[in-house]
């Protein structure tokens, strides 16, 4: 599986590109119609892809919590992630937690 294929609109040349003209994290989560939770789990693996750090202006200010959005508990899976492994939309898991790893088990 490559990077960004289970991160919804990861476009990393797209986010390399407005990091580096400045733009804050409003402009670039408004840019590519993104959520401050997605901004950071793309910035993550950008800088993991890019092997550096970038810096986003307003990243971590307590304005984000002000945003409207929705808490939902529970993993989220792309169909295409669900479709590779068999399962359908809906089903429900159980969840081991090891030391290294996290088992789903369908029940």
């Amino acid at each position: 599986m490559a990077i960004g294929d289970y991160s919804h609109n990861y476009r990393p040349k797209k986010l390399r590109e407005l990091i580096k003209q400045g733009k804050t994290a409003k402009e670039i989560m408004r840019e590519l119609s993104i959520s401050s939770w997605s901004l950071r789990e793309h910035l993550l693996l950008l800088q993991k892809q890019d092997g550096k750090y970038y810096e986003v202006e307003g990243l971590y200010s307590d304005d984000w919590r002000q945003q409207p959005h929705q808490i939902q508990e529970g993993i989220i899976f792309s169909p295409r992630m669900l479709e590779k492994s068999g399962f359908k939309p809906g089903d429900s898991f159980e969840m081991i937690v090891e030391k290294d790893r996290i088992i789903l088990k369908k029940i």
